[in-house]
């Protein structure tokens, strides 16, 4: 089936009409990441992929299609299946992949209803990274410096971007504020690890350790972080602050004044300018939490959950943890463990899934060749297989795929008091597009269920009191401790390009940060406004796998593939 739908998809985009008629579904959607266009694109319903995507598929004069092995069948629900594989293929500038997902129609014909094409690399670029050398070699520390690209930030995705940078042999170098790599990790809360599994979360190049469980300590990662720099040998300044920045545009060059505590402040100068620093996370936002009357009236503590360590620092026999997401349940089920009676506060819903539930949703209990376990670059393709406008579609619904696994877990809670969201309202929605709102169980919902964690569910605060907090409902919950697990404040990349470069530059950047019309997350790993003015963000693995299409992004720019306007491939 899938060699019969390659084919007529060939025919189809060769045909002088260009019409898709025959391999694509009239409300298929089609994905393209730097492909076809220099960007991230996604365009829903046939009429509009023929309009948009002809020209560009013409310019690019793919050839060379092959299917890959690991076609599989996914049933989505009792009455729904559709059929997955890869196909590669080669354009004027790139060899490219593409993530096909086959839908049988009313006619019995299988076809496309979503395709995701990507770049894999540009024609005529060689890896440089062997498996062994590092891609630098020691630096030469001086006072003025001159690299290609300057990262802010070395968490996850500022070293994924620039050991992606290195190895196309663009020079990369990486400044960091805090005095050790990993710190973002290392000064969370102890009992914090990885929701997915290892094999999901390491970066480019780079495996965690043989030894690591299957879910990583958060102090653990924060150690990989440190050993991947070593490993790599990317040049990383800590304990840096940039005290002064400024961007030429008539020669396309940024200069920064960077001090460094105990050592002497350097001028580095680059073309490109990359920040990951976290934007609209922890590393980019300040801790919120909500002004509740009577605060100083209250004889215990109150903390955001961005100051707890573990419980053994706190020494509270009775706590409140208010808030639903991963963290509250979390800081909630180590304070039970170490003792203390627990209430959990869950103002909304909340939509709880299992770590079962996950690896399922990740890897669609995907075999490869005989392989348990799929290569990273076949997984990544399969976890990205649906655009996430198709995943609000009501003909894709995961949730029901996999909803035998978790019915125990929900019907329980539910009996406890707990809030779940509705069906339209599922966890994919909220894990994909909201970002928020969601618990992944590591255990907290069995001490839930156990009382062992009491939920005060469906009632805001209404004051403090000096034993602890009344809710609107009269009720009152006493306390030594309050912890607030209530997330950060929202911050738009204009407002973090304000901060780190001035309004001159934050001008020309786009008011980004969220879903544009496409369902694309605007100007994180894509092109945000200002030509020079890059932005990455996300968990370990949009590190791994966004940070390969940024890199080629800007290789593509040193490469003199893009059109005045950026807006195009112009092959040389």
């Amino acid at each position: 089936i899938s060699s019969a739908w390659l084919a007529a998809f060939v025919s189809d985009i060769f045909d002088p009409s260009f019409t898709l008629k025959r391999s694509f579904t009239n409300d298929s959607y089609w994905r393209d990441v730097l492909a076809f266009t220099p960007d991230f694109r996604t365009l829903h319903s046939v009429s509009k992929i023929q309009h948009f995507f002809s020209v560009p598929v013409a310019l690019a004069r793919p050839s060379q299609f092959r299917l890959l092995p690991g076609v599989r069948h996914r049933r989505i629900s009792p009455t729904k299946t559709f059929i997955q594989g890869i196909v590669q293929f080669h354009t004027v500038i790139a060899q490219c992949s593409g993530v096909f997902t086959l839908t049988q129609t009313e006619d019995s014909s299988w076809k496309a209803w979503s395709f995701v094409t990507m770049m894999d690399r540009l024609s005529g670029v060689v890896d440089r990274f062997d498996g062994h050398t590092p891609l630098c070699r020691p630096a030469e520390w001086n006072t003025a410096m001159e690299y290609t690209a300057v990262v802010v930030g070395a968490g996850q995705c500022g070293l994924s971007v620039a050991a992606r940078l290195e190895n196309l042999g663009i020079s990369t170098l990486v400044l960091e504020r805090s005095g050790r790599i990993g710190n973002s990790w290392r000064f969370r809360y102890d009992s914090l690890e990885t929701n997915t599994p290892k094999a999901f979360n390491h970066l480019p190049f780079v495996d965690f350790p043989e030894g690591s469980g299957t879910y990583i300590p958060c102090g653990d990662v924060a150690d990989y972080l440190e050993d991947y720099q070593r490993t790599l040998g990317l040049h990383v300044l800590t304990s840096a602050h940039i005290s002064a920045t400024s961007y030429d545009a008539s020669s396309s060059t940024w200069t920064l004044s960077v001090s460094l505590s105990g050592k002497a402040s350097i001028t580095v100068t680059a073309r490109y300018m990359i920040v990951a620093i976290g934007v609209g996370t922890m590393g980019g936002a300040l801790p919120f939490m909500p002004s509740i009357p009577g605060k100083s009236s209250f004889l215990g503590s109150v903390i955001h959950s961005s100051e707890y360590k573990s419980s053994s620092c706190v020494g509270a026999q009775k706590a409140v943890v208010v808030g639903a997401g991963c963290s509250a349940h979390d800081i909630a089920q180590d304070m039970v463990n170490c003792g203390s009676q627990t209430v959990l506060v869950q103002r909304s819903p909340t939509a709880v899934v299992s770590r079962q539930m996950i690896n399922s949703l990740l890897t669609g209990n995907l075999r490869y060749v005989g392989q348990d376990v799929p290569p990273t670059e076949i997984a990544d393709r399969f976890y990205v297989a649906l655009p996430l406008s198709a995943l609000q579609d009501s003909q894709y619904n995961a949730m029901e795929m996999h909803a035998h696994i978790d019915q125990d877990l929900r019907e329980n809670l539910s009996r406890h008091g707990y809030l779940l969201p509705g069906p339209e309202d599922n966890f994919f929605h909220r894990l994909s597009i909201r970002r928020g709102g969601f618990y992944i169980d590591r255990g907290c919902a069995q001490l839930i269920t156990s009382g062992k964690i009491t939920v005060k569910s469906g009632h805001e605060i209404s004051h403090f009191s000096p034993s602890g907090l009344v809710f609107d409902d009269g009720s009152r919950v006493v306390t030594d401790l309050v912890i607030f697990a209530t997330g950060y404040s929202k911050t738009t990349i204009k407002q973090v390009a304000a901060n780190l470069f001035g309004p001159q530059v934050a001008d020309t950047v786009h008011d980004l940060g969220g879903l544009d019309s496409d369902y694309e997350f605007a100007g994180i790993w894509r092109p945000t406004g200002h030509n020079e003015l890059w932005f990455a963000e996300g968990d370990l693995f949009a590190a791994r796998f966004y940070s390969q299409f940024l890199s080629l992004q800007i290789m593509a720019r040193e490469m003199g593939l893009l059109s005045p306007d950026q807006r195009t491939y112009t092959p040389c």
